[in-house]
């Protein structure tokens, strides 16, 4: 594992243009979610009744609201916007993982050039694989949404509710985290033109080393972002905002690096 680690860094390393262009594109997601956010929130806090109103004022600003949102087609607007920006990122990131990919697989083109090259050639596979992969990922939901409404019913507190749901909701976890990793392998496949099978069958076999591998970078990502912010509450002021300022590009190299050290496990279990 150690081994898968340190290579998958040094790969990681050798990537920055996909890292920058993952990076912006959250920061580019990030912004306009709290544009979208700001101009639903703002507008409504100034409506919101302050701690010296009357309770009743309180009570006629969530009966006003209750009958804008079930009543009026106040929503309608906002609910589209939503949609739109959720329909733009289900288009975009399998794009950017077409980019990625590829760029894992041909270190020997240039960064800039391998990277908009996998989005010409490796858009569509990449698309009929996220789709899928999204289908698969929600597919529990139909069975799990009508139980978590009959524990609802049944229990008599939200409490006792949320400690039966905790295991349902802990293997859906786990389970999006196998199909996170299963589909991080066929798109190994699909960019590095390996036969998808045989990849299926490398992932079954070596499925234990595969999730220890991951459970180890996902650790070291968690400790890495709690020294960071850590270290931003120590030293407040100046460093602490070059802190904030330079983590969410360092939490993307941390995401990279996940990507490369599978990436170095899986050339090595296709080639042996």
């Amino acid at each position: 594992m150690k081994t898968y680690m340190k290579t998958g860094f040094w790969a990681a390393i050798q990537q920055p243009f996909a890292v920058i262009a993952l990076f912006l594109y959250q920061m580019g997601w990030g912004v306009m979610l709290y544009k979208l956010v700001q101009s639903v929130l703002v507008p409504l806090m100034h409506r919101f009744p302050g701690a010296h109103q009357p309770k009743q004022t309180l009570q006629l600003f969530l009966a006003e609201s209750q009958f804008q949102l079930l009543k009026t087609d106040l929503i309608h607007s906002y609910l589209w916007w939503l949609a739109a920006l959720l329909g733009v990122r289900m288009l975009l990131t399998p794009m950017l993982n077409a980019g990625v990919y590829y760029s894992l697989t041909h270190l020997h083109q240039n960064a800039g050039y391998r990277f908009f090259k996998g989005i010409k050639e490796l858009t569509l596979p990449f698309m009929l694989t996220y789709i899928l992969r999204m289908a698969l990922s929600l597919a529990p939901l139909f069975w799990l949404l009508p139980k978590a409404q009959t524990i609802l019913t049944h229990t008599a507190s939200f409490e006792q509710a949320g400690l039966k749901l905790l295991p349902w909701l802990a293997g859906l976890l786990c389970y999006g985290f196998l199909i996170n990793l299963l589909f991080m392998y066929i798109q190994f496949a699909i960019a590095a033109r390996h036969g998808v099978i045989s990849t299926l069958i490398t992932f079954v076999r070596h499925s234990l080393p595969i999730i220890v591998l991951a459970f180890l970078i996902l650790l070291s990502t968690g400790l890495l972002a709690g020294v960071t912010v850590t270290a931003a509450y120590i030293w407040a002021g100046l460093v602490a905002l070059i802190i904030s300022q330079v983590y969410p590009l360092f939490n993307m190299f941390l995401q990279m690096w996940a990507i490369t050290a599978q990436y170095q496990l899986w050339s090595a279990k296709m080639n042996s």
